[in-house]
């Protein structure tokens, strides 16, 4: 009697605990339960299993797409295939960086991007829950483009209200998170009188030990 009123107590609990774990829940694919909070889930060193940029002004259209070990690149009718890494690590202080390198027969080209990292949503007017979005506010980038003999490097830096990258976070767990974001802009042209639609999309997926 006595083991079935202690199974009977915890089966209860775990009914109670359930909706409340779902609760927690930011993105849609997050774990119901983690014993890590979602700062500890995300500072770590991730590999890029699989990401998608496309960049759309009215009709035309580019994109990026990396698989996990070659980068396509679609300009109109051209296509390109190259090898690559793409690589992130955030820390606890609030900084990130995201490194990147592609090679060809002919050339090499690596990106770093360094800039602070911060959780955001929330609010009486939005439909996202607070952590549900993760803000990327790139403070500085260096890129080293080679080809034969010759190198080109450039660097940007910046200070004070710089701009960010937002993203919804579907699912952030200790193995794996994944990212979308998508921005729309336009542009207005004095001459001739027209405008310009601009929409950037953003897919990100995340595994660790890659």
């Amino acid at each position: 009697m006595k083991t079935f009123r202690r199974l009977l107590v915890v089966v209860l609990a775990a009914m109670i605990m359930i909706p409340i774990f779902n609760a927690c829940k930011k993105g849609a694919e997050d774990p119901s339960f983690s014993f890590y909070s979602r700062k500890h889930r995300l500072c770590q060193d991730w590999g890029f299993s699989f990401y998608k940029r496309v960049e759309q002004t009215n009709n035309n259209s580019n994109s990026f797409e990396f698989d996990g070990s070659s980068l396509i690149t679609s300009y109109s009718n051209y296509r390109y295939v190259s090898h690559a890494t793409m690589k992130i690590s955030f820390n606890k202080d609030g900084g990130y960086l995201w490194d990147q390198y592609v090679s060809t027969d002919t050339s090499t080209y690596s990106f770093k991007e360094e800039g602070s990292w911060y959780f955001s949503g929330g609010g009486k007017d939005s439909d996202t829950k607070y952590k549900e979005l993760l803000g990327l506010q790139p403070t500085k980038t260096t890129t080293v483009l080679q080809i034969n003999a010759n190198t080109t490097t450039t660097i940007w830096a910046g200070t004070g209200d710089l701009a960010a990258r937002v993203y919804k976070i579907i699912k952030l767990a200790s193995d794996e998170v994944k990212l979308s974001m998508k921005d729309e802009t336009t542009y207005i042209v004095s001459n001739p009188n027209s405008s310009d639609l601009s929409i950037i999309s953003e897919e990100i997926n995340l595994k660790k030990n890659l």
